[in-house]
C-alpha cells in the first residue's frame, strides 16, 4: 500500500471506434443546466395548462442562458409534465404525452410567430423549437413520447404494439439553434415508471453541435448501467454527455452531485446534469463537470429553480458563482434522503490518533487503507468506520439486481452501523492524511464519491483519483478533509448484473 501519492489522473479510454460525425474543431463552450422545480398539477388541470406552464418557465430560463451567451441548455427528467405524472396509469398520462415530427424537423414561423393556435399534441415540440431559434441555443428536454399503433401489430421500429394501442416512452430531444430537431432519445431503465416502456433496441444516440462536441444522451437510472452511455464512450468515443434526471439521493454514497461528479472523473469526460427539485422527495442537486471534478454545481434544499452556468474547455474556465446557493441548510426539513443498507457490510472503526494501516475484505474484495484521524483536543469526536462490500443490490424498487464492489470511509455515530451518514453525526473528526484502495477485479467502472456533512462536494483537488501498476484502484487525500462524511471508490460489475442492460 505504501506508493508514491503524485500518481497520475485515471483518464482513460480504450482505442475506440469512432461514428462518421460532422468534423468541427472543439472550442470552449458555455453551457447551462437548470435544477428545476415545475409547476401545475396533472390530478387537476389540463394538459394544455400544465405543460403550457411549464414551457412558460423554460421560456424564460432560455432566454436568461442566452442572454449570459449560453451554447447549449438541459432540463430535467419530467420537468415539463411534474412527477405525478408517473403515479397515472397509461390511459390517464395519455393526453400529457407528445406525438414527435421527424428528426430534421422545426416548427413553422407562422406558429413561432403566435399566428396560429398549437394543438395539444405539438405543443411542447413546437414552443420549444420556437423558443431555441428565437434564443439561437441548443435545448435538451425531457418528455412523455407517444407513438400510436394497432393492437397487436409487429411493428420493425418499437416491437409488439400494446394492447391499449401506443407505445410510450421517457424521451429526451434535442433542438439545435435553428429550433431544428436534432435528436431523440429513449430512456432505457425506467425506475417504477409503469406508464413508460424500454424501447426494443437500446437507443445510442449522439447528436453534434457547431461548437465541435458530440454528446451522447441518457437520462437518470442508466447512468448506474452500461448502456448507453459507456457502449457510446467505448465504441463511438464519445465522452461529453447531456444528463436530464429526477434523482433520489441516497447516503452515504449515491447522492445525485456524488454519482454525477464521480462518474464523470472515471470516464474523464463532461457531463452536463440537470435534475428536478423536489427537496421532500430527496430530488436535488445539478451540476456541470468534467475530469477534474465539479466546475459549477448547486444541491441545495432551498435553491428552487436554479441556473447553473459555467464555461467548458479552454486554459482559463469562467464559473458563473451565484449560480451555486450559499446555504447550509443540508438536513433540515423539507431534504428527504435514502440510505444504503450497510449491515450486511463487512465493517471496522478506524482509530483516532497516530497514523494507521488497515484492510477488510468482503468476498473477492479487500480494501486497504493508510490513514490518520485528528480529534481537535478535549473534544469527543464521531468515529469513521471502513466498509469493505462485494455482492448484489436491488435497485428501482426490485426492478433490477445489481453487482457492485464498495470501499468506504464514513461517518458513524458509534459502533452500530444505523448510525452512520446521519443527520446525528456533528463532531466530525479530521482526516490528515488517507489514502484508500481496493482490488476490484470485478469492476468495470469505479466511481471515486465524496460528501461533506454539508452534503456537498469536497474542493475539486482534495481526492486524486488514481490506477496503480498492479491494477488497484485507489484514492489520495491532496490535504486535510474536515467535516467529511464519506468518501469511497463505488465499483460496478456489470456482466455479473441479474437484471439489467
Amino acid at each position: 500500500m505504501n506508493r508514491v501519492l503524485n500518481g497520475i489522473l485515471l483518464l482513460f479510454c480504450f482505442g475506440a471506434l469512432f461514428t462518421k460525425l460532422p468534423a468541427v474543431l472543439a472550442r470552449p463552450y458555455i453551457a447551462a443546466v437548470v435544477e428545476y422545480s415545475p409547476t401545475g398539477s396533472v390530478f387537476s388541470q389540463t394538459p394544455a395548462e400544465v405543460l403550457g406552464q411549464n414551457l412558460n418557465n423554460y421560456n424564460q430560463l432560455i432566454v436568461e442562458a442566452a442572454s449570459l451567451g449560453v451554447d447549449i441548455i438541459v432540463f430535467p427528467e419530467y420537468g415539463i409534465t411534474t412527477l405525478t405524472l408517473s403515479s397515472l396509469s397509461r390511459l390517464a398520462a395519455r393526453p400529457f404525452l407528445q406525438q414527435f415530427p421527424s428528426i430534421n424537423s422545426s416548427a413553422p414561423q407562422l406558429l413561432c410567430d403566435g399566428n396560429a393556435t398549437i394543438p395539444d399534441r405539438d405543443l411542447v415540440f413546437t414552443k420549444l423549437s420556437c423558443y431555441a431559434r428565437q434564443n439561437a441555443i441548443y435545448v435538451v428536454i425531457n418528455v412523455g413520447e407517444i407513438v400510436v399503433c394497432s393492437a397487436g401489430q409487429n411493428t420493425s421500429e418499437n416491437g409488439v404494439c400494446p394492447d391499449d394501442g401506443a407505445f410510450q416512452y421517457s424521451s429526451d430531444v434535442v433542438f439545435d439553434r435553428n429550433g431544428v430537431l436534432l435528436a431523440r432519445y429513449r430512456k432505457t431503465h425506467l425506475f417504477l415508471e409503469p406508464l413508460f416502456q424500454v424501447p426494443i433496441a437500446t437507443d445510442l444516440t449522439v447528436f453534434s453541435t457547431d461548437f465541435g462536441i458530440n454528446f451522447g444522451m441518457m437520462t437518470c437510472f442508466d447512468i448506474m448501467f452500461y448502456e448507453p452511455a459507456l457502449t457510446l464512450y467505448y465504441q463511438q468515443g464519445i465522452k461529453d454527455f447531456v444528463f436530464p434526471t429526477a434523482w433520489v439521493d441516497e447516503l452515504p454514497f449515491l447522492t445525485a452531485i456524488q454519482m454525477q461528479e464521480g462518474w464523470t472523473r472515471f470516464l474523464g469526460g463532461t457531463l452536463l446534469a440537470s435534475n428536478y427539485h423536489l427537496p421532500a422527495n430527496a430530488q436535488i442537486g445539478s451540476g456541470i463537470y468534467d475530469a477534474a471534478g465539479a466546475i459549477n454545481y448547486t444541491s441545495s434544499p432551498d435553491s428552487g429553480t436554479r441556473l447553473v452556468v459555467a464555461q467548458v474547455g479552454g486554459n482559463e474556465k469562467s464559473t458563473f458563482a451565484d449560480s451555486v446557493s450559499s446555504s447550509t441548510a443540508r438536513w433540515m426539513e423539507p431534504h428527504g434522503m435514502l440510505y444504503e443498507d450497510l449491515t450486511n457490510y463487512s465493517n471496522m472503526e478506524l482509530i483516532t490518533g497516530e497514523a494507521q494501516t488497515v484492510s477488510l475484505c468482503h468476498e473477492d474484495l479487500c480494501c486497504h487503507l493508510n490513514y490518520s484521524i485528528v480529534c481537535p483536543t478535549n473534544e469527543v469526536c464521531d468515529q469513521y468506520r471502513l466498509f469493505s462490500y462485494s455482492g448484489f443490490r436491488t435497485l428501482g424498487g426490485g426492478t433490477y439486481t445489481v453487482s457492485i464492489q464498495l470501499c468506504g470511509v464514513v461517518a458513524c455515530v458509534n459502533e452500530s452501523v444505523q448510525s452512520c451518514a446521519k443527520p446525528t453525526v456533528t463532531q466530525i473528526a479530521q482526516i490528515n492524511a488517507l489514502e484508500l484502495a481496493g482490488n476490484f477485479s470485478s469492476a468495470h467502472q469505479i466511481y471515486p464519491t465524496c460528501i461533506t456533512k454539508e452534503l456537498q462536494l469536497l474542493p475539486v483537488g482534495s481526492l486524486q483519483f488514481n490506477i496503480y501498476d498492479d491494477g488497484e484502484v485507489g484514492l489520495v487525500a491532496s490535504r486535510s478533509l474536515s467535516e467529511t462524511l464519506a468518501i469511497g471508490l463505488y465499483g460496478r460489475a456489470y456482466d455479473k448484473d441479474i437484471d439489467g442492460k
